[in-house]
């Protein structure tokens, strides 16, 4: 029953509502992209392009700015389950919160909805996650500080995928922006 459902419940109950709203706007958003006049291999860490995807809104773009210039405030803890992950992500920075609760749930979303945003920068763990969507089942809890998700799956090469993810985005938290950068160059060098 909704009234036995707890405040903290009920918000991300919204935010994921509000997040799929989100995306009736994205058509606009395509017609607003333009290119910024940066050479290939040239990094833009102000305008941040690499954050623009196929339907990506405004709001996204600017969750992920924020996310990025700010990871030093950000804080992640990632618990390896048999079956999946458990992330808590806080930071005591009331702006730098709203951010992530708002991409973290608009990820969950997304996911849930099938909706690759395929941004630019995107690791390619995200995108085979994108195709198993239909086997992760996800729980949402926001905390005093910021969200925790438990991820699983009965998929073992799923459950592989949440977990290469979480350390993907680890990385991204302590090293921001450089973890792509890195992440680009080696998978380079593989190619």
């Amino acid at each position: 029953m909704l009234f036995s459902l707890s405040k903290k419940t009920l918000f991300a109950l919204f935010l994921l509502l509000f997040n799929s709203i989100q995306f009736l706007s994205a058509e606009e958003m395509k017609h607003k992209k333009h290119k910024h006049g940066h050479g290939h291999g040239e990094h833009d860490e102000v305008n941040m392009p690499g954050l623009q995807g196929i339907d990506t809104t405004e709001t996204e773009v600017n969750d992920l700015k924020t996310i990025f210039k700010n990871h030093k405030e950000i804080k992640r803890t990632v618990t390896n389950l048999d079956n999946g992950i458990k992330t808590e992500t806080y930071s005591d920075i009331e702006e730098i919160r709203a951010a992530i609760i708002n991409h973290v749930t608009l990820m969950v979303t997304r996911i849930q909805e099938n909706r690759n945003p395929k941004v630019l920068i995107q690791s390619p763990t995200l995108d085979k996650l994108f195709n198993n969507y239909d086997k992760i089942e996800t729980s949402i809890e926001l905390t005093d500080t910021g969200i925790a998700v438990i991820q699983i799956s009965e998929d073992p090469k799923v459950v592989n995928l949440l977990q290469t993810h979480a350390s993907e985005i680890n990385d991204m938290v302590e090293k921001g922006m450089r973890a792509i950068h890195e992440r680009m160059m080696s998978s380079k060098k593989t190619n």
